[in-house]
């Protein structure tokens, strides 16, 4: 018996890293879950190791986010579970930000993600509550360099999150977010370590420059997961955290304790 045995749910962002590794382990605890993404070739493999529904969106379209919440309830009924994991980030100094690069990460970090609490928030509500979930970032809780439109967006969501559990509480919608340090997943393939899958990267010698800077930024002493973010998402969206709401988890082996590394040129969760 799994801890989702008869949930059903959405988890947007699902074609690869986090979001893949969620879709994997929500469906390994008896959920039936619609991924989706604007990768259609990366969810169809998805669908075909897991049984899980692709279904394609670009979250920084307003009717894309709405029709794949509608999708859900249409097919199910009602929706237990959402997930945003969809996310960019372009590494710049604010002395040298460029319009293009502000539009591209707050298109999908800011506006994506109200689409997402509105539709999803919506439909819950409209079907008798559940748990909404956003992948957030510990860039957000620490002072980044070098990546101010990605954790500024981040930052705010924090915020969002809580006015949406205020909103949302008399329909009994619990709105948290999840908020990881870098994870080594398959986008973040670079400074030697080599794509397993397209969830993640071998990180197994952890002698890769970030790997030793997150390693001793961490009480832990190791690196961040996918299987971690996986794990504690399971609990948000599970009846486990029935009295939870308006929250920020930091899933970061203990980073947002510390100090995060100088990351002006690698990439964030």
């Amino acid at each position: 018996m799994g801890i989702l045995d008869g949930k059903v749910g959405v988890i947007i962002g699902a074609s690869s890293g986090i979001g893949w590794r969620m879709a994997e382990r929500f469906i390994e605890e008896g959920a039936q879950v619609i991924v989706a993404a604007r990768r259609m070739n990366n969810l169809e493999k998805l669908a075909a190791q897991t049984g899980a529904i692709p279904m394609r969106c670009d979250i920084t379209n307003h009717d894309d986010v709405k029709a794949v919440a509608d999708a859900a309830v249409k097919r199910w009924g009602r929706i237990d579970f959402s997930i945003n994991s969809s996310g960019v980030v372009r590494p710049a100094m604010i002395a040298d930000l460029t319009p293009e690069g502000i539009k591209e990460v707050t298109d999908v970090q800011l506006n994506g993600s109200f689409y997402f609490l509105k539709h999803f928030g919506n439909a819950h509500a409209a079907t008798g509550g559940g748990s909404v979930i956003s992948v957030t970032s510990t860039t957000a809780v620490l002072v980044p360099v070098g990546i101010s439109s990605y954790s500024g967006c981040k930052a705010a969501m924090h915020f969002v999150t809580k006015i949406a559990a205020r909103e949302y509480g008399h329909a009994k919608v619990r709105f948290n977010c999840l908020a990881p340090t870098f994870v080594p997943t398959a986008m973040n393939s670079y400074g030697g370590m080599t794509p397993i899958d397209e969830t993640r990267v071998d990180m197994s010698t952890q002698n890769t420059p970030i790997g030793i800077a997150f390693i001793k930024e961490s009480p832990l002493g190791r690196i961040t997961t996918v299987d971690d973010c996986a794990d504690v998402a399971l609990f948000l969206a599970s009846d486990l955290s029935s009295s939870m709401t308006g929250q920020t988890l930091p899933v970061d082996c203990g980073n947002h304790l510390m100090r995060l590394p100088d990351v002006t040129s690698e990439p964030e969760t």
